[in-house]
């Protein structure tokens, strides 16, 4: 078998299998794409209409606030400043950097898409370090940096040496301020209220480079959204095409591949036809190519066994044309024995006649003349029974209308009908009922079957003639009112030298089976339709 397969290319179930494998392979990589770029598409829109887009607004609107906060410091008179302080704690500028901080820290977390977008589309574009800034700039000490250095300003803001960042430096502020405001110390309010726009004033400023940064950042986003959506676009039509492509590249091979098999099988139908020269190439699958060989094989075999079956049937053709020529001599010679006998007896009373001269009576002389002419005929009857028997005449296939052959006969035998005082009816279902055979033969077969009929009925009766067909096939039937057969000889009727009549060679049957036979048909006693009496019908295909 490995020999075989190395010869013929993959067994027939690996094809299958690879054909297959393919095919789910490049539906199944489509999908797999498919899937994950349907999913970075709606992971990265959900990012960016439920996290980013938030919190770009919560940016700008921080940046807004704060400059309207700046705006209004910038326009409150100094005998506003009760008011100033009742606004500044609604500033919060370190509080809004805190909130949108904790946003911040998992804004990387929530931009991350699921694992399947990441092994087909790789990683997204990367988010700036917008937390990173926002911490930097709540952690960041410059502005207090700045004001430790102005006298007058750590002057007015106690314990400002003490502190550490920004944020705690704009709360100290405000305490400072709201004290001034309480103790009526303009001066110093309208300092702090400078130093306050300043912090206000750098927050904001951060807060708008973070905004641009990140809006320049989700603008880069929005536009790998798009060429995914148009990515996705593309492969929704390109890859059921490609399935589609590969399927029916697959569907060809497959066809290839059982192509040799339709070929054997039409070998299998030709030889079965009668085509004994046809043979099998070997090609295709393992198998395929295993079962012409063993087929070319078997079919040579049976090539040698019906030579060999074709030569012993002609020797054996031959040992019965011998033996059946043997059983006719012999049966000749009993047959011939007893007319020659009453001849040579009929002979020599002829012989003392005409030696008594014209003392004899004459009537006496024709009937011995009489006599050995019936036993002439008679000899004749049987050498041309033996004769037709031994010498078959071959088929002469012509389109042959049996209805015209009944008629035709029966008009022949009709005055030898009316002097024996039988009837004959010809029946045909169809007006023509056609097949293809020898006239001449088939008239002789016709002409056996009607003379056994009225044979059988000595004394005068009916005689039947039917012509039907159906089924493909035609049958000529002969039915006699006369005795019928004997049970005894039924299934011998139609072998040589069996009759039922005194004076019958057993023949005529005989040679109606044979005609039967020649013309790949049959014949064969049935059960009578009118009587009692004997029906032979002659089947034949149309």
């Amino acid at each position: 078998m490995s020999t075989a397969r190395r010869r013929f290319g993959p067994s027939l179930p690996t094809r299958i299998f690879l054909a297959f494998a393919v095919v789910v392979v490049a539906a199944g990589g489509a999908t797999f794409y498919g899937s994950a770029a349907v999913a970075a598409l709606r992971h990265e829109l959900t990012f960016l209409r439920q996290r980013a887009l938030p919190l770009l607004d919560d940016l700008r609107r921080a940046g807004l606030e704060l400059r309207a906060f700046d705006e209004a410091l910038q326009r409150a008179a100094p005998h506003d400043l009760e008011w100033v302080v009742r606004f500044v704690p609604n500033a919060r500028p370190y509080a809004r950097i805190d909130a949108l901080l904790v946003r911040a820290r998992t804004l990387p977390f929530a931009a991350t898409p699921p694992r399947l977008a990441r092994l087909a589309l790789g990683k997204p574009l990367p988010l700036p370090q917008i937390g990173a800034d926002l911490a930097y700039l709540r952690s960041e000490a410059t502005v207090l940096f700045r004001m430790r250095a102005d006298a007058d300003v750590a002057a007015l803001v106690p314990g400002l040496r003490g502190l550490d960042t920004d944020a705690a430096a704009f709360d100290a502020i405000v305490r400072a301020l709201s004290q001034a405001v309480a103790d009526r110390r303009i001066g110093d309010a309208s300092r702090l209220v400078v130093e306050l726009r300043r912090m206000i004033r750098h927050v904001h400023g951060a807060l708008d480079r973070s905004e641009r940064t990140f809006e320049a950042a989700l603008a880069e986003r929005s536009d790998a959204a798009e060429r995914s959506e148009t990515r996705l676009q593309v492969l929704v039509g390109a890859a059921p095409a490609f399935a589609l492509a590969v399927s029916i590249a697959m569907l060809l091979w497959m066809v290839s591949t059982v192509r040799p098999l339709v070929a054997l099988t039409g070998v299998v139908r030709r030889l079965a036809a009668g085509d004994r020269h046809a043979r099998a190439e070997a090609g295709g699958a393992a198998e395929i190519g295993a079962l012409a060989v063993e087929w070319n094989r078997m079919a040579d075999a049976l090539a040698l066994r019906e030579a060999e079956l074709l030569s012993q049937r002609e020797e054996l053709g031959r040992t019965e044309r011998l033996a059946a020529l043997g059983h006719m001599a012999a049966r000749m010679a009993h047959e011939v024995r007893n007319p020659l006998s009453s001849i040579g007896l009929n002979a020599e009373l002829l012989d003392e006649e005409l030696q008594r001269g014209a003392t004899g009576e004459p009537h006496e002389a024709r009937e011995l003349v009489a006599a050995i002419s019936a036993q002439v005929d008679h000899l004749r009857t049987l050498t041309e029974g033996y004769l037709d028997r031994a010498r078959p005449a071959p088929v002469l296939a012509a389109r042959v209308d049996l209805v015209v052959l009944v008629r035709s006969l029966v008009d022949f035998a009709q005055s030898e009908l009316d002097r024996r005082g039988v009837r004959c009816l010809v029946q045909a279902a169809e007006p023509e009922v056609v097949v293809d055979g020898d006239a001449g033969q088939l008239r002789q077969a016709l002409w056996n079957l009607v003379r056994n009929a009225w044979e059988a009925m000595p004394g005068g009766g009916r005689l039947w003639v039917e012509i039907a067909a159906a089924d493909g096939r035609a049958t000529l039937a002969v039915e006699d009112t006369g005795p019928g057969i004997a049970e005894a000889v039924r299934e011998r009727l139609f072998e040589p030298f069996v009759t039922t009549k005194e004076r019958g060679t057993g023949l005529g049957l005989a040679l109606v089976r044979e005609v039967a036979v020649a013309h790949r048909g049959l014949a064969h006693l049935v059960e009578p339709r009118h009587g009692s009496g004997a029906r032979f019908e002659l089947e034949l295909p149309r």
